[in-house]
């Protein structure tokens, strides 16, 4: 029989709490390191029980053995009042774009970079610097900042952050993030820089290629880089019975 949502909230400590919150806004997935390291506990078996006990209390599932990774339930994304999409099924490589995403939000914190994850707050951030709502990326009507990271550098420069997808072209990419963000930049010529947040040097080394091109503009390769996460990304391998579950 399964518990009312409101009885396994009451389950959740302090920490559980900010540890899924923040796992929704970084995609919805993580390993065992990645967990300790988002703080979830200060040893790796005390983070494999706590982990283990926000399974059974339906809060997350395991979708892959070796390496284990977990990911976020429904019940997870109703801590922040959204689904951003981060408990949908995903395909092994589109699971190895996640986990980048959480090792690079680890990485930057430590520039150091003060991230924004709540979506209202992004867009409050990019306006409370000058730039207006109609200059942002928009889905609709609506303004639409979900898929990519709002960080502050120590300078003050703002960053907007996608990690790459490598099922697409390094080139179809950087033209529709230039796209995108055009606007932001026009208006925040001397504060906002586009990341592309890479595995690979090769894939960097794209990055940098395509920045330089027209299809960039009216970003350049000053405004528009890709940084190379430290971190090496594991393989993903999910069977039959993960998929299903």
């Amino acid at each position: 029989m399964s518990i009312r949502f409101s009885k396994r909230l009451l389950l959740l400590d302090e920490r559980s709490n900010d540890f899924l919150k923040t796992l929704v806004h970084l995609g919805g997935y993580s390993t065992i390191e990645q967990a300790q390291r988002l703080g979830l506990a200060n040893s790796a078996r005390r983070v494999v029980a706590r982990l283990e006990a926000l399974k059974q209390s339906g809060f997350l599932k395991q979708v892959a053995h070796y390496p284990v990774i977990y990911q976020v339930t429904g019940s997870a994304t109703r801590l922040v009042g959204s689904d951003l999409m981060a408990r949908r099924q995903r395909t092994p490589l589109t699971i190895r774009c996640k986990l980048l995403g959480v090792n690079f939000y680890l990485e930057a914190k430590a520039w150091p970079a003060d991230f924004t994850l709540d979506h209202a707050k992004k867009i409050a951030l990019l306006k409370g610097v000058g730039c207006p709502t109609e200059a942002l990326p928009h889905t609709g009507e609506q303004p639409y900042l979900w898929q990519e990271f709002v960080l502050r550098r120590a300078d003050g420069t703002i960053c907007v952050a996608a990690v790459d997808r490598v099922h697409d072209t390094a080139k179809y990419q950087t033209r529709t993030l230039a796209q995108r963000y055009a606007s932001v930049l026009e208006h925040l010529p001397a504060q906002f820089r586009l990341i592309i947040v890479v595995a690979s040097n090769r894939r960097g080394d794209l990055y940098r290629k395509w920045a330089a091109e027209p299809i960039a503009r009216p970003f350049s390769h000053n405004t528009l880089q890709p940084y190379r996460v430290k971190a090496l990304i594991p393989q993903v391998q999910i069977s039959h019975e993960e998929k299903m579950g």
